[in-house]
């Protein structure tokens, strides 16, 4: 029996474990240990150490499969001729042989087929190539996953600059990975500075606007996270419209979609936080926070903190995009917020209003036709009426209120919750003569904080 586990061994040999490495040493020598512990205990119990043999030729089966074959170069060579043979089962025979061969030859079968004039031998090597690039790929996403330095690239090379604007993390490796299938070589391409990352983004962009002219199905929400990942690294690209279309893109399916998944939240609100300091317009922002909103990102709290520390500072930025800024704080805000907040309680800019059209309806006996304006025509811009307006103030008081714990049913009894934003603004609107309501609710907010004895 020894020299038939000596012949077993040789076996191993023959599968190419030998010529793998480390790896190939490790299963070598475990198979072999298994393998004698078998052949004993059969020995030992039954008597049929024939159990053995099975045992091992399985084991040794599967460590070839599993890690390849290599062969020298002549061999190779051979085989590749073979390709070209005219009878279909000689080429079928060496493609199989060529596909079992280990990742670590995947070089020299390249430089084979680019010398190849024989068009049969091209295509074959190719399907080849093809295999084993993707085994190679596995190998190298299993390294790389469970390495935990987090640091080396393994032969990714965008690991470098995609690490750095969404953390080096085990949950931005899985995200970063999602990237393969369709974006390759962002993967496997470093983005060196923010005019490739720029550059790369705007052709993303109008590959996937030239995609949805054709009505295509060449979207994915992979497109999404890619578009993510280069705008941040692109830096805010001032020289063309790159946040605007990127912002419009993000905003709707199936590119939002990947911003959604949860093992990977802080990594994308990582790149979000770092994409949206380079946003310096109002409604660029605004737009910002609705993706953030609706893929439940803390990030959009960041972003609305900066939006009012930047409008109370001087800088332009419309009543109504403010209001959604005020909204997150509803939803998301932390007792820090409190002295920022509370600096717009007296703010009385409108951010939304209602009119009303006077003479809406036509009186008994008059034309339909005549909506019954102030000259018996069609309503102009003077027959029209203000009802109800939202003011900043009214949504900060709000905001305050929540924050703080206070119950602000009490105060805004006609408030209607909204799951994705916290409530509905027209549902606190008041008419424009209830001056004396705000001031009332005000007054009874800092009341009760004096109460509470708490300044914060």
């Amino acid at each position: 029996m020894p020299a038939m586990l000596k012949n077993l061994f040789d076996r191993c040999q023959w599968a190419g474990l030998r010529g793998t490495g480390f790896q190939g040493a490790v299963i070598q020598g475990a198979v072999i240990q298994w393998a004698g512990i078998a052949f004993f205990d059969s020995a030992r119990g039954s008597g049929k150490p024939r159990v053995a043999v099975v045992v091992l030729a399985c084991a040794v089966f599967f460590a070839s499969a599993t890690l390849g074959v290599t062969q020298e170069p002549e061999q190779i060579a051979k085989w590749v001729a073979e390709l070209g043979n005219p009878k279909f089962e000689v080429r079928d025979q060496a493609t199989g042989r060529l596909s079992g061969l280990s990742t670590d030859q995947l070089e020299l079968l390249q430089t084979m087929q680019a010398s190849a004039s024989d068009p049969e031998v091209r295509v074959r090597l190719g399907s080849v190539i093809a295999k084993l690039k993707s085994e190679r790929q596995q190998q190298i996403i299993g390294v790389f996953l469970r390495d935990p330095t987090m640091q080396e690239d393994h032969g990714l090379k965008g690991w470098n600059s995609f690490a750095r604007v969404a953390g080096a993390t085990r949950s931005s490796k899985r995200l970063f990975l999602q990237l393969y299938e369709r974006h390759a070589e962002l993967v496997e391409k470093e983005i060196l500075d923010s005019d490739q990352g720029a550059e790369i983004a705007r052709k993303l962009v109008s590959r996937i606007q030239e995609s949805e002219i054709r009505r295509g199905d060449g979207v994915d929400k992979s497109d999404g996270l890619a578009l993510l990942y280069t705008v941040c690294v692109s830096e805010g690209d001032k020289k063309t419209p790159l946040n605007a279309s990127a912002l419009r893109l993000l905003l709707r399916a199936p590119f939002n979609q990947a911003l959604r998944d949860p093992q990977s939240k802080r990594s994308v609100e990582a790149m979000m936080e770092r994409w949206t300091t380079t946003l310096d317009d109002g409604y660029e922002q605004t737009v910002a926070i609705q993706i953030m909103v609706e893929a439940d990102l803390n990030s959009a709290r960041l972003l609305s903190r900066r939006m009012l520390e930047r409008a109370a500072a001087g800088s332009e930025i419309e009543p109504g995009d403010l209001l959604r800024a005020f909204q997150v704080f509803f939803r998301r805000g932390k007792p820090e917020d409190i002295e920022l907040l509370e600096a717009w309680l007296e703010r009385k800019e409108v951010c939304e209003e209602s009119m009303s059209i006077a003479g809406g309806f036509p009186p008994a006996g008059q034309n339909p036709g005549n909506r019954g304006g102030a000259d018996g025509g069609a309503p102009g811009p003077g027959d029209a009426r203000l009802v109800s307006t939202v003011e900043l103030r009214d949504v900060a008081l709000l905001a305050c209120m929540q924050v703080r714990g206070i119950d602000y049913r009490q105060y805004f009894p006609t408030i209607l919750i909204s799951q994705l934003w916290g409530y509905i603004p027209r549902s606190i609107a008041l008419p424009p003569t209830s001056e004396k309501v705000r001031e009332t609710r005000l007054e009874a907010y800092r009341n009760l904080v004096l109460k509470s004895g708490s300044g914060q």
